[in-house]
């Protein structure tokens, strides 16, 4: 996966399609995914951590998922800066496989 940049309070959905190492498209049915956005590219608890945003599969044959922070989960108003993002999968047999890890970046719009 790629780094992901947004303009600051953009609220756009972040979307994905899983693919196993070969690059087929992985069948996602059952399985669960969060995001979690950090100040720190390797940190080593959760006390740098921005948010966590659940996973939705918008189509589970196609390993197409979604994250869309709803309920204040996330506030996308934050300082510009470069964040890091990783997404885990946990798949139906409860094995959790990291599947991205890359740079967050959040850059100064002019509207407000």
């Amino acid at each position: 996966m790629a780094s992901i940049s947004r303009y600051r309070g953009d609220t756009a959905v972040d979307s994905f399609t899983v693919k196993d190492a070969d690059g087929s498209v992985r069948d996602v049915t059952s399985h669960t995914f969060l995001m979690t956005i950090d100040e720190k590219l390797n940190p080593t608890n959760e006390d740098s951590q921005v948010a966590q945003i659940p996973g939705t599969i918008v189509d589970a044959p196609n390993g197409e998922i979604e994250f869309q922070a709803e309920d204040g989960s996330f506030d996308f108003d934050i300082e510009p800066g470069t964040y890091y993002y990783d997404i885990q999968m946990t798949d139906s047999g409860g094995r959790v496989i990291t599947l991205a890890k890359d740079e967050y970046i959040i850059t100064q719009d002019i509207t407000k």
